[in-house]
């Protein structure tokens, strides 16, 4: 009898296109900072060379980078691929792709409102500059004029939940939010303001965060917004609140 034969049970290999390690090589060259933004890559020609890839292979990688933001390609002479680095408005493309691709649950966007929103209106309070609050109170404005008009009155809320996210002056923390509102406002409130009074509960609620805001009181904007995004669609919010996350304590002067 010959040798028993073993099972390796590894199942199919794959094996990266010459793009895509291509791509990734210069990638980690750019993360680390071996090639700082500014830096203009060899011409394609050069670069063919150099890897002894196809042109079609160096062009894809290349491609992807841009796709990434890593580079930027200037067309005519003097041109070329230039590293650059992401910036927040593809970030947000991103983002904003990536939900609609993945489209999560009502429940996983309403979690994500509780979690995020409060603490952008408790640094809201602490940070605003009054062109926060006119923005705020220019878009409680617009709102109050659009009850009979449920898209507008939609898009007027997710324009202030944007520009209280804004007024946290946490870049990632406004980036995200911009990314996101709409998906989650869109998704968790078009049937709760199919009506007068479910339009006037939130107008209150933001009102009544904006004023908190505005008297810097980063606490009371904190329970505010946590009462606001923890409410369920068309349900007045309970007057037992003793199961609400614990809030920040207040500043004393």
């Amino acid at each position: 009898m010959g040798p028993r034969r073993a099972r390796l049970d590894i199942g199919a290999v794959h094996v990266p296109r010459p793009a895509e390690v291509y791509a990734d090589l210069i990638r980690e060259k750019i993360l680390s900072g071996e090639l700082t933004i500014g830096t203009q890559l060899p011409p394609e020609r050069i670069l063919v060379e150099e890897s002894r890839l196809t042109r079609a292979a160096v062009r894809e990688a290349l491609q992807r980078l841009q796709q990434q933001g890593l580079i930027t390609t200037k067309p005519g002479r003097g041109g070329g691929s230039i590293v650059s680095r992401p910036d927040a408005s593809m970030f947000m493309s991103s983002v904003d792709l990536q939900l609609q691709g993945w489209a999560p649950g009502t429940q996983m966007l309403f979690e994500s409102r509780q979690v995020i929103e409060p603490w952008c209106a408790y640094f809201a309070a602490e940070r605003r500059t009054d062109t926060d609050l006119r923005t705020l109170r220019s878009i409680e404005k617009r709102a109050a004029a659009a009850t009979a008009e449920l898209e507008t009155f939609i898009e007027c809320k997710v324009r202030w939940h944007i520009a209280l996210a804004t007024a946290s002056h946490n870049d990632l923390l406004s980036t995200f939010m911009e990314a996101v509102s709409r998906a989650i406002l869109r998704q968790t409130d078009n049937e709760a303001h199919r009506g007068p009074a479910a339009m006037r509960r939130s107008l209150d609620a933001h009102r009544a965060v904006t004023d908190a805001i505005t008297a810097r009181d980063a606490a009371e904007a904190f329970r505010l917004m946590t009462q606001h995004t923890r409410t369920p669609p068309m349900i007045e919010p309970a007057e037992d609140e003793a199961d609400a996350p614990e809030e920040p304590q207040r500043k004393h002067a």
